[in-house]
């Protein structure tokens, strides 16, 4: 490329109309970080969430936990609130203490599935009467109302459709409005608050990096042009790679924030490169057109390669299955590359037009005495110096392993921001932040009533709550026990299809139900509040939840009528037991079933005969009472049970023993079993003892099947975490491959490109280590360093071995080339390395913890870098014999290049 004025005027005119245009775009950008869709489409826990959410309306949902002093006086506020929600477009429901499913029965004995609002009229009722009702029903304290009674929570489900950020307003601006204090927490409002939050950073740190680059540049050149043309390249950059993003219809997210600083910070290398070669060559007498496109000619070939392996270490990060990160590499290096075309093609226009004339000399001639002094110290003590580093890099690398993934947005943001204070009151007041759902979909008509399916919904959800970070649970088993206990005084699944179908009668078709069931489907969710606060527990228990699923659940079976001669049924109902107890933590013991099978077996006279006997007369009182019949002596009754005659006593025990048989053997069975030492309690012993009565078994293999997913946020961001560690290898093999490749091409040596990569996994290798001493975390951002230094570092090493190359050739002496190598070009690496920290270093002043790690490890690469590079290249090259230096000197494209043109 040859310029001259009217190129120089038609390239400038260019770059000014593509960046309006773009500008334009760029004005509009927005921030969205959601870890739903930081996954592929196609992974198999995103589908799963995918296909759940939607199904039950659980996509997008708002918790919005809301302060009282009594919360039972404010019934008709938590109604009004409700029903303004409900109003808004982008709404799909809305359930909260007033609507939320519970048992309802009235003075007639009558049970029913109702709530709230069914059983008090909200506007005439007695608060303290209310408080009692609300307080003891499990089904809403700890759920929708705090343990003390004053906290509400609100639970706001959104359409498929809705755009998060408008719905966030509207439902903060009706919690406004109601006067009342409140805490909102959900992707639509966290989005809003992380885009208010991303755009004042941007706003701070682009600013912050370009003046920061701007005194490196200033104390580098002395020169206005020396700090303008840089900042320009860079600022277009950044101007076209966001208008890029948004004519894309891409986002910025916590991750993709980062690109506009670190475009700033790494392309300005460009430019400087550009800019110290042209002042060289105006002072060797050289001026206007003629000067720039000497400039361009001699260093156009290292620019690019430059620019080409940070670019190349960036591309790798398209390996990644994280959307964040591989946006991160393809805009970065778009960015990148923006700058090296803006340095390369505008930089020298402006240059040509405006011929501007160096404050000082910029020939990287002249040598550093303090970098000559210590490489003249490293090449001769190489034993100590390798001893030092190696100490370092051991000590570094036992910190390796303490290295944790972390995706939790709550963890990188300060404590005063609404996401965390909300995330700690939800925590505190209700026990948890987030919800998992254990999906069961069953195969059949009605097969959702089926007596196994709710058990097993029943039993693993009971297993869950034995893990402490989870506070409470809502699923459809737990009202069909409910139901159960109204009518029999026991919470449990009766063994009977029949059984489950009366139960249901009752159930189907009543509000909120269709929250956790979805009966024209014959799927169910429970809905399980977990703590995220320590998010390495939430994999754990996702991992015992399936290993209980696995273990305890059948996924084809057939419901067969009890036979207690049948092997296969006995074998079934052992199953049924052991998975009982092992759910509500016990140790199960073969005499359990053994006596429940004896009493089931047994005939209820026997078992009348072997109770105790004032119970017995006392509950056979009450009996005949309740129909208007006087009591009997103990002496009547003791006469009857031994055979006397009795017409009044035969008809009525007739009835009893009838309408009694299933509670009479449950508490003989219960009197069996309570003194077996399996680790269960009284509750449970009696929960127990009901199956007795089961009339039916799950027999393997079948018609009858049932599939158990489990899935949630939080278990996306436990995918999100194992993807990080799969991704930053991936992408860090894929660097290095490219790196060398390029290299070794460029430098047409493989064994170059092999030294090359020596100091650049020295510096991850140490970065790495800084990691798991500091306790930073592998996340979307941090996941990228290696490739970024692998990209980035490798400029150091590009200039080192290209001036080593030129001063073995001129000097033939080693350890003079060496000396004078790091002497020279020493000077520009570190120049460059400080722009580039600089850069990276203004992430410190982030409110994203992400940015601020990022920042943190990407600076201390940069420094650990060019050190190493100063220190083993020395030692490296003065090591290797003559015969190989001889060979490693010959034939580069750039040293040809740079040696016919007297560059450096």
């Amino acid at each position: 490329m040859h310029l001259n004025k009217k190129k120089s005027w038609t390239y400038i005119i260019l770059f000014t109309v593509v960046t309006l245009f773009l500008g334009s775009f760029a004005l509009q950008v927005r921030v969205e970080d959601d870890i739903k869709k930081y996954i592929p489409q196609d992974d198999p826990q995103k589908i799963i969430y995918d296909e759940v959410s939607e199904n039950f309306g659980l996509n997008t949902l708002i918790l919005s936990a809301v302060e009282f002093e009594d919360a039972s006086k404010h019934l008709n506020d938590i109604q009004d609130i409700s029903d303004e929600l409900k109003e808004l477009e982008g709404v799909d429901n809305v359930i909260s203490l007033i609507n939320a499913p519970r048992i309802n029965s009235n003075e007639f004995g009558e049970i029913s599935v109702g709530n709230l609002k069914s059983s008090l009229d909200l506007k005439d009722y007695d608060s303290d009467e209310a408080k009692v009702m609300i307080m003891s029903d499990e089904m809403l304290k700890g759920k929708f109302i705090s343990d003390d009674g004053n906290n509400v929570l609100i639970i706001i489900g959104l359409k498929d459709d809705a755009d998060g950020l408008i719905i966030g307003d509207e439902v903060r601006e009706i919690f406004e409005n109601s006067n009342i204090k409140y805490h909102l927490l959900g992707t639509p409002l966290a989005n809003g608050e992380i885009e208010s939050i991303v755009k004042a950073n941007l706003r701070t740190l682009v600013p912050l990096v370009t003046f920061l680059v701007a005194l490196v540049l200033f104390f580098s050149f002395r020169t206005a042009t020396g700090v303008i043309l840089p900042i320009i390249s860079v600022a277009i950059a950044d101007i076209w790679t966001v208008g890029i993003m948004v004519l894309s219809g891409l986002t910025f997210n916590t991750t993709t924030a980062a690109v506009p600083v670190a475009v700033v910070g790494i392309g300005t290398a460009y430019a400087i490169h550009i800019i110290s070669k042209y002042y060289e060559e105006v002072q060797k007498g050289l001026v206007g057109e003629q000067a720039v496109n000497e400039t361009v000619k001699t260093v156009g070939t290292a620019v690019l390669l430059s620019a080409f392996t940070t670019i190349a270490g960036f591309l790798s990060l398209l390996t990644a299955d994280l959307k964040p990160v591989w946006q991160l590499g393809i805009f970065t290096s778009i960015g990148i590359a923006i700058s090296l075309l803006s340095a390369t093609i505008l930089v020298p226009s402006i240059l040509l037009i405006i011929s501007p004339k160096p404050r000082k000399k910029m020939s990287e001639e002249g040598e550093s005495p303090f970098l000559k002094k210590i490489t003249h110290g490293i090449v001769y003590h190489r034993v100590t110096t390798f001893t030092v580093i190696g100490v370092f890099i051991v000590l570094f690398s036992l910190y390796i392993p303490k290295i944790t993934a972390d995706t939790q947005i709550e963890n990188f943001l300060n404590d005063k921001t609404e996401i965390v204070q909300s995330s700690k009151f939800l925590r505190n007041n209700f026990g948890g932040n987030d919800y998992i759902f254990i999906d069961f979909k069953a195969d059949g008509d009605n097969s959702f009533r089926d007596f196994y399916f709710n058990r097993s919904l029943r039993d693993i959800i009971t297993y869950s709550k034995s893990f402490n970070i989870i506070s409470q649970t809502t699923d459809i088993s737990e009202v069909v026990a409910k139901l159960t206990k109204g009518f029999t005084g026991t919470e449990y699944i009766p063994g009977s299809n029949a059984a489950l179908e009366q139960n249901y009668m009752l159930i189907e078709g009543s509000e909120g139900i269709d929250k956790i069931l979805k009966a024209e489907d014959n799927e169910s969710v429970a809905q399980i509040m977990v703590n995220t606060e320590v998010f390495n527990r939430v994999e754990s228990i996702y991992e015992e939840l399936l290993k209980f699923e696995k273990e305890y659940i059948l996924k084809e079976y057939s419901v067969e009528d009890f036979d207690t001669s049948n092997s296969d049924h006995l074998k079934a109902f052992e199953n049924e037991i052991r998975r009982f107890v092992y759910a509500r933590g016990g140790s199960y013991k073969d005499t359990l079933t053994q006596n429940i099978v004896d009493v089931k077996n047994m005939n209820v006279l026997k078992i009348i005969d072997k109770m105790n006997f004032d119970k017995f007369y006392n509950d056979f009182n009450k009996y005949i009472t309740n129909y208007g019949e006087e009591e009997i002596t103990k002496d009547e009754l003791k006469a009857f049970l031994m055979g006397g005659e009795n017409d009044f006593l035969s008809e009525y025990f007739e009835y009893y023993t009838f309408e009694n048989e299933a509670k009479i053997k449950s508490d003989f069975a219960y009197s069996k079993i309570k003194n077996i030492d399996v680790g269960l309690n009284d509750e449970q012993i009696k929960e127990l003892s009901q199956y007795v009565n089961d009339l039916q078994v799950p027999v393997q293999g079948g018609n009858n099947k049932l599939d158990v997913r489990i899935t949630g946020i939080p278990i996306l961001a436990n995918e999100v975490n194992d993807m990080i560690f799969d991704n930053q290898t991936k992408s860090m093999i894929l660097a290095y491959l490219f790196v060398f490749i390029i290299f070794s091409i460029q430098m047409r040596s493989i064994f170059v490109g092999l030294l090359s990569l020596i100091p650049i996994s020295l510096t991850i290798l140490s970065n790495f280590g800084i990691m798991g001493m500091t306790g930073i975390s592998l996340n979307a951002a941090t996941v990228t360093i290696a490739s970024i230094t692998i990209g980035a570092g490798i400029d150091y090493t590009i200039h080192y071995l290209t001036r080593f190359k030129i001063e073995y050739a001129n000097l033939g002496d080693k350890f003079q080339a060496a000396v004078k190598t790091s002497a020279t070009s020493g000077r520009a690496i570190i120049i460059n390395s400080l722009a580039v920290v600089l850069g990276f270093a203004t992430f410190i002043f982030s409110d994203i913890g992400m940015l601020r790690q990022f920042g943190i490890l990407t600076a201390s690469a940069m420094i650990i870098a060019p050190i190493l590079t100063l220190t083993i290249f020395p030692m490296v090259m003065t090591l290797l014999s003559d015969k190989i230096l001889g060979k490693f000197s010959k034939g580069s494209k750039i040293i040809k290049k740079l040696k016919d043109k007297g560059g450096n």
